[in-house]
């Protein structure tokens, strides 16, 4: 069990065109680095430091959780806000995130709600790849791809017991984020057998120096929210 790791924010606001936001979370007992490259692209804050530093925050937490507790480098490049109720902003954007000190910026985007009454934003949706320039189309390995049909079924398993499943898939892509890791993408079908179908997406990292499966998500049908399955032993 990987325990939470602290945070260390360094916030540099307001964040206006031409500043940057750098976050980096620091598991304990590693000393705090911060880091920050050497030529950052503009970033775009929301105009609040409440809400920069909330959503950063949330972001960082998240993406430290879903790479299975690994220390993260974060920085966001685009940011949006537009109001969905009186009291509540839906935040949007796009970033870049380094884990475990790799040298490579892996893209992501993501969606949270913040809430102006309390000062506080939601578990964000977070989607990795298309990006950054560092990543590039590779042929899919059959053996990986066989693996994480595996381990998906197995999950699929345990959260439906009473139903055998299996899995369907039509569409791979994998695609090398920076030297270290492999993002691979799948839809297809969940077949249920007697109790029917349902759409289902994956999406995985593979951190082929450890040959661990660092995060593997999957969606069953049309709206229906990412499903973390955790960290996987690769075999």
């Amino acid at each position: 069990m990987h325990r939470a790791p602290q945070l260390l924010l360094l916030l540099l606001f307001p964040l206006v065109s031409g500043s940057v936001l750098a976050v980096t979370t620091v598991p304990t007992p590693r000393p705090a680095a911060v880091a920050v490259p050497s030529a950052p692209r503009p970033a775009v804050g929301t105009g609040s430091d409440a809400m920069d530093g909330a959503v950063a925050g949330v972001l960082v937490g998240a993406l430290a959780e879903q790479f299975g507790g690994r220390p993260v480098s974060m920085m966001l490049d685009k940011v949006s806000v537009q109001a969905s109720s009186i009291r509540d902003r839906t935040v949007s954007g796009e970033g870049r995130v380094r884990i475990d000190g790799d040298e490579s910026w892996i893209g992501f985007r993501f969606s949270t709600l913040y809430d102006t009454t309390f000062g506080s934003a939601a578990y964000p949706d977070i989607a990795l790849g298309g990006i950054t320039s560092e990543e590039r189309d590779i042929p899919n390995d059959t053996a990986l791809v066989r693996q994480l049909d595996e381990n998906v079924v197995a999950r699929l398993g345990k959260e439906f017991a009473s139903q055998s499943v299996r899995l369907q898939l039509d569409r791979i892509t994998t695609v090398e984020a920076g030297r270290r890791y492999l993002r691979i993408n799948a839809s297809g079908i969940a077949d249920f057998g007697r109790d029917g179908t349902s759409p289902a997406q994956i999406e995985a990292l593979y951190d082929r120096r450890d040959s661990t499966w660092v995060r593997v998500n999957y969606e069953l049908g049309p709206g229906t929210g990412v499903e973390e399955v955790g960290m996987l032993a690769g075999g």
